[in-house]
């Protein structure tokens, strides 16, 4: 375990400094107790793919050629963590890694657009999947309607994103960047841009309701969307959502469409997340089961027919209706410190609104907006710490 905690602090700083990896490397040769990275480079030129395995890389075959669509399998009895870094460009290429051990994943300057029934990255691997955007660096990833998988950038496993270059997703299928199981973005990441998506922008959800590999963490980075039909983040079968750092920029215009969904809980200790909500019953940020939130900020404007910026739901179609709630918690919120500052318009919209009970002991909650929205929120069940609220009429 040691020997691989020491690979990944040599391929971070490989991949985020400004210095070459392979001279990096060369320094560490006469290092006996680190081992040297082993990389298997895929470079895309075009209509062609040069895929460069090492005889260090045991058990690695590439099963395409020099075809645009790589295919790349790792046997089974080979538990060693390669390094697969790939750049270049093809507009009709895609990237298949197939493993049962965890692997990590350099992009260093990659612009794929596939034009097969597989997505444009597809890790086919059930273990860690840690994938570094290299440092100054711009990686694009676009499927095209006729994927038969979850997302255009997909991984079967965990997926850990982490490193100061930018990703751009586009999905044409369903979602755009989609993890079977976790998803989390580390504070050295860059730039997410979901650039488009006919379902989610990005989805978490294995299909097993487990909810201790089902969610989504975000530690740092910044996270932006357009052009998205469905919901920007989708935690489901019991997801949870949890946000420390980084900010996200949740513009949603649409119907029934969420910025920030969990079937089960959504935390908020830290990050600015901005919220731009419009369209009938759209919603900013919601939780199946309870929200906390303890750090951070929310600013932006909530607008259209009953749209609601943060919301704390119970319903009957909910996945988490199924746990035994002996605590009583479904459907409330918890506010602890964080600050909340949202302008609120259009017929019945709510900055916040709990299908239970609210909660605040701290932090300040400012809501604005037209009389006819007064005071901004709806509770349904008890509501303590009015103090902590804020209401400013914005009648003319």
């Amino acid at each position: 375990m040691q020997k691989f905690r020491f690979l990944y602090i040599i391929i971070c700083i490989a991949a985020l400094s400004a210095c070459n990896d392979e001279s990096y490397l060369n320094d560490l040769e006469n290092e006996d107790t680190i081992p040297k990275p082993v990389f298997i480079d895929i470079t895309y030129n075009g209509g062609t793919a040069n895929v460069s395995i090492p005889s260090t890389a045991v058990g690695v075959s590439c099963a395409s050629g020099t075809n645009t669509d790589v295919v790349l399998t790792l046997d089974d009895a080979v538990l060693t963590e390669y390094i697969y870094r790939v750049k270049g460009s093809s507009a009709s290429g895609s990237l298949t890694i197939n493993s049962n051990y965890k692997l990590t994943l350099l992009l260093a300057g990659v612009d794929l657009t596939s034009t097969a029934v597989t997505p444009a990255m597809h890790i086919n691997c059930g273990k860690r999947v840690s994938v570094i955007l290299q440092e100054g660096t711009e990686n694009s990833f676009t499927d095209n309607a006729s994927n038969d998988k979850k997302g255009a950038f997909y991984t079967k496993g965990h997926m850990e994103i982490e490193g100061g270059g930018t990703l751009n997703v586009t999905g044409k299928a369903r979602h755009a960047l989609c993890s079977k199981e976790y998803m989390q973005l580390k504070k050295t990441t860059g730039t997410i841009n979901i650039v488009g998506s006919v379902g989610d922008g990005i989805h978490c959800g294995k299909g097993d309701q487990d909810p201790l590999n089902n969610y989504f963490k975000m530690s740092g980075g910044t996270l932006n969307f357009s052009d998205i039909k469905g919901d920007l983040i989708d935690c489901d079968d019991y997801g949870n959502a949890y946000i420390s750092g980084g900010t996200l920029n949740l513009t949603v215009d649409g119907s029934d469409v969420k910025g920030l969904k969990a079937d089960s809980i959504v935390e908020i200790s830290g990050g600015t997340l901005n919220i731009d909500v419009s369209g009938m019953n759209a919603i900013g940020i919601q939780s199946n089961y309870a929200t906390y939130c303890s750090g951070g900020t929310i600013t932006g404007t909530v607008s259209g027919t009953n749209a609601i910026g943060l919301k704390s739901n119970i319903s009957s179609s909910s996945y988490v209706m199924e746990i035994d709630d002996e605590a009583g918690l479904i459907g409330c919120m918890f506010l602890s410190g964080i600050n909340i500052d949202l302008n609120v318009t259009g017929s019945g919209s709510r900055g916040i609104r709990t299908d239970k009970d609210l909660t605040a002991t701290g932090g300040v909650i400012a809501l604005r907006g037209l009389s006819a929205n007064s005071p901004g929120y709806k509770v349904k069940g008890t509501f303590s710490g009015s103090d902590y609220f804020s209401w400013t009429s914005t009648d003319e």
